[in-house]
């Protein structure tokens, strides 16, 4: 379990958070952390607003998490990188074929594998929330296993729109790498397994995985997508950029969904005091006297600085 050190101050009020200032959780995938001007991040998911410049206008100054990057080249993909992301999906994406060579016609398991495939995107959904909630609010860069995602995490809220200029590869690589045993063990057992399952936890994986780049997706301009891209967002199969910009304001703990956010009015139901993740901070604050950083004070260095042009 992700773990985070109790504050020192006195314990905030159990149930109190609404009238609490809250602090900006982390929330992706990079981004930098100096004292800057500051601004609400878009909602849209247009080309409307002209105020805010996004990718295209943003300081070269790079960051990921709480370490300055050096250089640009920090925000390409690497050999290695490429590796853990192409051997993770070879993997799923035969674990995946494996279970569909079951079908053979037969028009049960054909339901089943389909059927299996829309709760891999709507259990991937919650997955995403979870996981996501999770490395926003409890542990640090030396957590052990989730340490380097919590740190990269945890500077997003700065600057948002530095996860949308890095390599895909790049991008999603921290979330393959772990991923990439589990798979191996899925394939390897796939032979044996029903062939829903197969196809389930493989697309349920990869969904996981993706859920990064979605992110990104969702911090672009629609003139940044592939048209499908975006039509994929206008439907409802991915999150969107109007429905995302809504975890970067006030409070800043809610709509932590991100393969494609219906679960967000499930789990934010109730409000801040009453949500789902208000609840589970709460039993973990009971049971293990851990506060999450959503209870802390507001600091600079989650507050998002104003993009400048170049």
């Amino acid at each position: 379990m992700l773990r985070a050190e109790t504050s020192a101050k006195s314990p905030l009020a159990i149930g109190s958070r609404i009238n609490k200032p809250v602090r900006l959780g982390p929330c992706a995938a990079s981004s930098a952390v100096q004292d800057k001007p500051t601004t609400a991040s878009p909602t849209s998911d247009e080309d409307y607003d002209p105020s805010y410049d996004g990718p295209a206008s943003a300081p070269r100054v790079i960051s990921s998490g709480r370490v300055v990057l050096e250089s640009e080249d920090e925000l390409k993909s690497t050999w290695e990188q490429r590796a853990w992301v192409g051997g993770a999906t070879a993997l799923m994406g035969a674990t995946f074929i494996n279970g569909a060579n079951h079908v053979h016609g037969d028009w049960g398991v054909a339901v089943q594998c389909a059927a299996a495939m829309y709760f891999a995107w709507s259990l991937g959904d919650l997955g995403s929330g979870l996981y996501h909630w999770g490395v926003d609010n409890y542990g640090d860069g030396n957590t052990p296993v989730f340490g380097s995602q919590i740190a990269a995490f945890q500077g997003h809220h700065k600057r948002p729109w530095t996860i949308t200029e890095r390599e895909f590869c790049n991008n999603v690589h921290k979330v393959f790498k772990p991923a990439a045993p589990v798979a191996g063990f899925l394939f390897a057992i796939s032979p044996w397994t029903p062939a829903a399952f197969s196809v389930w936890s493989s697309s349920f994986l990869f969904l996981i995985c993706m859920s990064q780049q979605f992110h990104a997706w969702s911090h672009m301009k629609r003139s940044q997508l592939n048209p499908l891209v975006y039509q994929a967002q206008q439907t409802g199969l991915l999150i969107n950029r109007r429905d995302h910009g809504a975890h970067h304001k006030p409070p800043f703990n809610n709509n932590y969904c991100i393969v494609s956010g219906q679960w967000n009015s499930i789990l934010d139901a109730g409000g801040p005091e009453k949500s789902f993740f208000a609840m589970l901070e709460k039993f973990f604050y009971n049971q293990y006297g851990v506060e999450p950083r959503g209870w802390s004070d507001p600091d600079d260095q989650w507050t998002e600085e104003t993009p400048k042009s170049a």
